[in-house]
């Protein structure tokens, strides 16, 4: 066999085995990572939805306020 290819191929093979090796041992911080992520996810939905709900009570405060305001201007004349 021609030594060049026989070099190509074992370049090649170890180029591969080092990268599944660096793929199976980084698994778990990719794992960790995908968590964080989803965390991360979650957490802005709850914020978003706090900040919906605190919205909705602001509005409904202020349309009562605007009545009660109103009342007041339109008292007895």
């Amino acid at each position: 066999m021609n030594p060049n290819v026989l070099t190509a191929a074992i370049s090649a093979g170890a180029t591969m085995l080092t990268a599944i090796v660096a793929l199976l041992l980084n698994s778990r911080g990719f794992t960790l990572l995908d968590k964080r992520i989803d965390d991360l996810r979650s957490d802005t939905n709850r914020r978003l939805e706090r900040i919906e709900t605190d919205l909705k009570e602001f509005f409904k405060v202020h349309a009562e306020h605007d009545e009660r305001i109103q009342r007041l201007e339109d008292g007895p004349r």
